[in-house]
């Protein structure tokens, strides 16, 4: 810090000195699910448990909530960011948000651990991005 007997580093080095982050992202929904699958917290405690491992990521916390009449929200907190899922039995949907600032592959195999956790069900859309530390979205 200047005036404190620190050296004062010029901006141009300090920039180059810092890398910079990336988000990956990847938002899917799968269609044509179980409604006892996406109704049970223990099923869907193993996919997030897939999708954890499948990722390497460092898990630090997870929670399973259901809710009343049915439907479940299962979040893991892992060192990287997050994996989230949200399922309405009653229409057969599971909805994934899988984020990391490792890399764009680790996002991909979580949510394609996911994919074969369901014992039937396809994927109908799936969203990826990439976010730069301003926060604009790449390609």
């Amino acid at each position: 810090m200047p005036g404190l007997g620190y050296p004062r580093r010029p901006a141009r080095a300090a920039a180059r000195a810092r890398s910079p982050m990336q988000l990956f992202v990847a938002l899917a929904l799968f269609e044509g699910c179980p409604s006892d699958f996406l109704n049970s917290p223990a099923a869907l405690r193993g996919a997030l448990e897939a999708a954890v491992a499948a990722g390497s990521f460092t898990l630090l916390e997870m929670a399973v909530v259901p809710f009343s009449p049915q439907g479940i929200t299962a979040c893991a907190v892992v060192g990287e960011s997050h994996v989230a899922l949200h399922s309405w039995p009653e229409s057969g949907r599971l909805f994934v948000d899988v984020a990391s600032c490792s890399t764009l592959e680790s996002v991909r195999r979580a949510v394609a651990a996911i994919g074969s956790a369901l014992p039937e069900g396809r994927l109908a859309t799936l969203d990826e991005r990439i976010v730069d530390p301003a926060g604009a979205r790449a390609p």
